[in-house]
């Protein structure tokens, strides 16, 4: 049990190293003449290769960039734009040249990136002005064997047409963190799968997601039948998403604490075709097949898995793979839905539905035949019964507890009143194909406060004399709070018992958001699977040099190490250039694991290299440091 436990803490602190360029190398991006930021960037490039492939591409504080064509990024490295701090975010706004959209696909505004994406202080609109959308605003590719990562930092992005960061180039295991950011708006009248912050069904590494909100998603983070070694959800915020806010990963580890969630799955579900339409992870045919706010299934030997993962016959490694190995801690969450919503699910004789008392579906997936079906499982489950049983039935690798599904509030209301629920209805009434289709659904509800705002791309959020607004007069905003709407808990805000901050996305407090709270949520997970004893195993049983954690650090980070035989053992920093800059063991080392912090105030911010040397065993890896 101890040893499980090490592993717990050491695998899930292993996010993988993320490359960021030297800030030496950096340009601002001038705002005019319109299509700088795209012709700048596409066009540093010599003989096909990226001429500064460290480059920052910086962005001014409280401009408007207007884009005429996508960001063309090759060559495998890493495209980095940042907005300068101290002002309102840079605003990218993307619009059609000479009033015309770019319908060929070789020639959208959309843009595709060869390598990695890092943005950190930028406001994307995600459609052109005149509202044409794009079924990816980023889509990323793989290059050989180079690393993936997608870091999304202190970003708000609206309007997305399908994805908004699309991954499914990507070839092998890749990073994707995305923290401090508010994806706002990603309702999708024309279906319910859309809306997507990310999209990736390749093997993951990494996904982190911390203090973000999303409002009105559809599938938010898709996934599905992705293989993911680390999934850490901390401290977000989901509003009235309409379908799945997240959807069918197989996770070695997963960690879902202090979310805040609305209105989850609110349209329902056509228990006879769900599992045909690929919603279901085992396709199991018949009812109940519900796919609840939490839904786990075991890592399954038919996905594509990390090499490390097969034997040498090509089949899965069963002592790697299945649900005694996976790591899952669902705790300090609060789930609700609003009571406004009460007529939606009963809606007999309502003015969607007239049929019965249940929304009907007309749907034909697979080979299921007409319908018409009935629609089930509003408002949305927390967890459908398999999902609830395997909690149950693995209690020494899984926990769920602290969950909170009495009604929160958020200040402003997640349903504005009795009206809105009736233009949702006849939406998704639509959406069953109804045979009786309502008018102008998509447009009401798009109007309605169910999206906060004037749905325009081309007017940018700001205050006149004083007053939120949306009509662009003083468009500029500094921080999350600055918009019309506030999620944040509208009482006496429900804490967390972990970190006894409250639940769900931090930055609607205006306050400086607190350092991620992950070290106490495993800390607390072990607690919790091992019955109150914390004590760590002083046996290892193999050589192993552990990821520093935190990484990226400023100004320190902790190094975990084991041995199986004692002797001596050498730790070593060194720079880029292989120039060692700190020892940090150099000394007889007794058998277990080992633990050794890194003070590296003294150093400047850059990558920084770190090797073990134990008898025959030497491992060595990369590590960053941010000032």
């Amino acid at each position: 049990m101890k040893n499980r436990i090490l592993f717990i803490v050491l695998m899930c602190l292993m996010v993988a190293g993320i490359a960021f360029p030297q800030a030496a190398d950096t340009i601002f991006i001038p705002l005019t003449p319109n299509g700088q930021l795209e012709t700048i960037i596409n066009g540093d490039t010599l003989n096909g290769a990226r001429a500064h492939p460290n480059r920052v591409y910086m962005l001014h504080k409280d401009g408007v960039y207007v884009q005429n064509a996508g960001i063309i990024f090759k060559g495998g490295t890493l495209l980095n734009i940042i907005g300068e701090k101290g002002g309102g975010y840079p605003v990218v706004q993307m619009q059609p040249v000479n009033g015309v959209d770019p319908g060929d696909l070789t020639n959208v505004v959309a843009d595709k990136i060869e390598g990695s994406l890092h943005l950190d202080h930028v406001y994307w609109l995600g459609k052109v002005t005149d509202g044409f959308g794009y079924n990816a605003v980023f889509s990323m590719t793989t290059t050989g064997t180079l690393s993936q990562s997608c870091v999304v930092n202190d970003c708000i992005v609206e309007f997305p047409n399908l994805d908004t960061f699309n991954g499914d180039g990507w070839t092998h295991g890749s990073v994707w963190k995305f923290t401090n950011c508010y994806f706002r708006n990603f309702f999708n009248g024309g279906q319910w799968w859309a809306g997507r912050v990310m999209y990736c069904k390749k093997p993951i590494d990494t996904i982190w997601v911390e203090n973000c909100t999303v409002s009105n998603g559809g599938l938010t983070f898709l996934q599905q039948e992705a293989v993911c070694r680390f999934a850490f959800f901390n401290h977000n915020t989901f509003i009235n998403n309409n379908k799945y806010w997240l959807l069918n990963g197989y996770y070695q580890n997963l960690f879902i604490t202090n979310n805040f969630f609305s209105n989850q799955n609110w349209v329902g579900e056509d228990s006879v075709n769900v599992a045909t339409g690929g919603q279901d992870p085992d396709g199991r045919p018949g009812a109940p097949v519900f796919m609840g706010t939490i839904s786990v299934d075991t890592i399954t030997i038919r996905q594509q898995l990390f090499a490390d993962m097969i034997k040498a016959d090509s089949t899965a490694d069963t002592s790697k793979v299945g649900l005694n190995h996976m790591r899952i801690y669902v705790s300090n969450n609060i789930s609700w839905t609003d009571p406004l919503l009460t007529p939606y699910f009963t809606n007999a004789g309502s003015t969607w539905n007239t049929v019965g008392a249940f929304q009907i579906s007309n749907l034909t997936w697979g080979n299921k035949g007409a319908g018409p079906w009935q629609v089930v499982n509003v408002p949305g489950i927390w967890a459908n019964p398999r999902t609830t049983a395997l909690f149950a039935a693995y209690p020494h690798n899984m926990a769920m507890n602290h969950n909170t599904f009495t009604k929160v509030e958020t200040k402003t209301p997640s349903i504005a009143n009795a009206g809105i629920v009736t233009l949702m209805g006849q939406w998704n009434q639509n959406q069953w194909q109804s045979p009786v289709p309502y008018a102008n659904a998509t447009a009401n509800l798009l109007a309605s406060a169910y999206c906060p705002g004037d749905q325009s791309a081309a007017t940018l959020p700001g205050f006149t004399l004083g007053v939120k607004n949306e009509d662009g007069a003083d468009a500029g905003v500094a921080k999350i709070s600055d918009f019309i709407e506030n999620y944040d808990q509208a009482a006496a805000p429900v804490n967390s018992t972990i970190d006894q901050l409250p639940i769900g996305a931090l930055s609607w407090h205006d306050a400086t958001v607190p350092a991620s709270s992950y070290t106490k949520i495993l800390t607390q997970y072990a607690l919790d699977i091992v019955g109150g004893v914390a004590t760590l195993p002083g046996v290892a049983g193999e050589y192993k040099l552990s990821q520093n954690y935190p990484n990226p650090f400023n100004p320190s980070t902790k190094i975990d190490f084991s041995i199986p035989s004692a002797g001596l053992a050498q730790l070593k920093v060194f720079n880029v250039l292989g120039q060692e800059v700190a020892t940090l063991v150099n000394e007889n080392m007794t058998v277990g694991n080992h633990s050794v912090t890194f003070d590296a105030s003294r150093l400047a911010s850059g990558v920084y290299l770190y090797k073990l040397v134990a008898g025959s065993f030497v491992s060595t890896k990369k590590m960053v440091l941010l000032k």
